[in-house]
């Protein structure tokens, strides 16, 4: 989807392949969007359409006027102040990117924005930790996870792509690792299912030890999860 000419700067493995599920036209909102690369990567790139760079930061919003400066698209480029999508207007937007954000801040940038799940228009979400919750927030609230994949660049990067709409219900490990039928075909897939299993398997072993009874639950809770992710 994403393509055309180069830019002066390199996308890390992260960001391109964040970048490549950005269809080629229509508006597109990067949330949270730090030093700027996608949309300055998506205007050299000739993309048709709104861009808007959204920071909650003055700093890292300057960065990205720095970097649009540099490469000559600054008047290509909305550069908006604001706290998630409050101050972006909906209006020919029909990608928003929202990624390095823990999983709680994501849904709550959407809890707040939820003209993001009307007409089709596409959501690019990388959350940086507790995609659990992230997950359980979109089935709740009316989001459909179309595609999921990992990136590996030393650190697995979660990158799902998302519209509005009624999805299937997850089971208990598949609130950890996504949809099976989206995500066990990935390269990185069997690492993933390695790494939760051994994480899994010491938050077990410390609830064993605990003298709490509150902790019973979560002990159950996990190991449902472990049991459901060592047959994967």
């Amino acid at each position: 989807m994403f393509g055309g000419k180069m830019s002066s700067f390199k996308l890390s493995k992260r960001l391109k392949s964040i970048a490549k599920h950005i269809p080629p036209s229509g508006g597109v909102a990067d949330i949270g969007t730090d030093h700027g690369y996608i949309p300055v990567s998506l205007c050299l790139g000739g993309h048709g359409g709104r861009i808007v760079a959204a920071d909650l930061r003055p700093g890292p919003l300057e960065s990205a006027k720095q970097t649009a400066i540099v490469n000559g698209v600054e008047n290509k480029i909305e550069f908006i102040l604001c706290d998630g999508l409050s101050g972006v207007s909906p209006d020919g937007i029909d990608t928003v990117v929202i990624a390095g954000m823990g999983g709680e801040t994501i849904a709550g940038i959407l809890a707040e924005a939820p003209w993001t799940k009307r007409d089709n228009r596409l959501i690019i979400l990388q959350p940086m930790t507790k995609s659990d919750i992230i997950r359980g927030w979109l089935f709740d609230n009316g989001y459909r996870v179309l595609t999921e994949e990992l990136c590996e660049n030393g650190p697995l990067y979660e990158i799902m792509t998302v519209t509005g709409g009624k999805d299937l219900p997850y089971s208990p490990a598949e609130k950890l690792i996504g949809h099976y039928n989206l995500i066990s075909a990935d390269p990185s897939f069997r690492r993933r299912v390695n790494e939760y299993i051994c994480k899994t398997e010491k938050t077990i072993a410390g609830l064993k030890v605990s003298t709490k009874g509150e902790d019973k639950k979560r002990l159950e809770a996990e190991c449902e999860i472990l049991a459901e992710l060592v047959k994967l």
